[in-house]
Formats: structure tokens, sequence, C-alpha cells
């Protein structure tokens, strides 16, 4: 008898090669996040599949996906590896970014509600706590939270679409070009500035913070070029 998709037997096999995309997707983008993979670092099929205890299959589709959300080059004949930005690239994406998030807080001074508000206080009053521990696996994800919650006040549903984007590419490029988790970087006072600016509904002086903010934020970039040969490694 001919098997199909509702047999149960299929249908096990198909939740079992999603699971394992599913499982390689996640290790992949996370190694690479938190550096144990450096930009430029070649992704080969068979290495990672033996290192995760997987089939090549769900290795290559994970590596797929990796490259459609623009972590992962793949070049014909040459096989995929990590991305690495041009320094001309981080300016550029920077520079959308800056028009964007401008935008952002400006319509959240106009619509942003009481409670949004103190939920963006909350969030800037965690990141002193995160460097405090010096946490920076929290930092990233709490300082994009920050962001995405001044556009999400801006009650623009595209324009929260839009940051959403470019706060995964822009992060991603600064975390490629800072090896060593940056401690001594410190965002609370251009964070306050923003939030300072927001509350006293000042546009003007929200959008001069949004810019500095920013603009500080890739200052450093060219210090990170080299990263030690021994740091590429996988868990």
């Amino acid at each position: 008898m001919t098997k199909t998709v509702g047999n149960p037997e299929e249908q096990q096999k198909e939740k079992e090669k999603s699971s394992s995309e599913e499982f390689a997707y996640q290790k992949l983008k996370t190694a690479i996040r938190k550096r144990y993979i450096t930009r430029g670092s070649k992704l080969v099929e068979t290495t990672l599949a033996e290192e995760l205890g997987i089939s090549r299959t769900p290795v290559r589709s994970a590596i797929k996906r990796l490259e459609s959300e623009g972590l992962v080059n793949i070049f014909p004949n040459r096989g995929a590896s990590v991305i690495t930005p041009t320094r001309r690239e981080i300016e550029e994406t920077f520079q959308v970014r800056t028009a964007l998030e401008s935008m952002a807080i400006e319509l959240a001074i106009e619509k942003a509600s009481e409670e949004q508000i103190t939920e963006l206080r909350h969030i800037i009053d965690r990141e002193y706590e995160i460097l405090e521990r010096k946490a920076m696996d929290e930092y990233w994800p709490n300082n994009t939270a920050i962001h995405l919650k001044i556009a999400e006040m801006s009650n623009n549903r595209i324009l929260l679409q839009r940051v959403s984007e470019i706060l995964e590419q822009s992060s991603l490029y600064l975390v490629l070009y800072d090896p060593f988790s940056r401690l001594d970087y410190c965002p609370m006072a251009e964070h306050e500035k923003l939030f300072a600016a927001l509350k006293a509904k000042d546009k003007a002086a929200a959008r001069a913070a949004m810019e500095e903010h920013l603009k500080s934020s890739t200052a450093y970039v060219h210090v990170a070029e080299e990263v030690p040969e021994d740091y590429i490694f996988l868990h």
C-alpha cells in the first residue's frame, strides 16, 4: 500500500525532519550571535552535522534559512560562510535605521500611552541591572526590546515591522565586530536621553538623541577588525 502524507509513519518522519532542521537552525544562529562562529567562518555541512549529531539535510535547510535572514552567504562551488559586512554596509544600514527610528520616536511622542511609557521605563531599568552583572548575553535582547518598544509606541505597524527587520540586521553587524562583548560600553545615558525627550514630548530633542545614540553605536567598529584565529569554535 502506498504511503501518503496522512500516514502516521510519514507524519512522524516529517515531524522529525522539521524538528532536526529547527534544532540545527537555532544552534547555528545562537553560535553566530554568541560569536562561537565568527564572521567569515565557513559552514561545512558534514562537520556541522557530525557536531550536532544529525544528518546533513536538516543542516543544509538550516543554513538556507540563515541565508534568507542575511546571516549567511552561500556561494556556488564554495559553500556557505557567515557574512562579513563591510564598513560601508554597516554605515548605510545605520543611516536607514536612524531615519526609521527617528520617525518612530517622533510618532511615539504623539501616540504613546502612559502604560507604554511605563513599560519602556521598566525595560531601560533592567538594562542597568544587566550591565551591573555584565550579563552581555542578556544585553542585546534587552537593547532590542527598548528600540522595539519605541517603534511599537509609534502605532504604525509597517514602521514597527521595518524597524524590527533592520534591528535584527544591524545588531548582528555589531555583534560580529564585537567579539569581546564591549563591557566598557555603557549606553544607559543615551537611552535615558531618549526616554527624557519622549517623556517631555520634545521631538527635536528626541530626534537628536536617537541620531547621537545610533552614531555612537558604530563609532568603535574599526577597532575590532582582527579576531584571534583560535576564537572560532562551536558548542
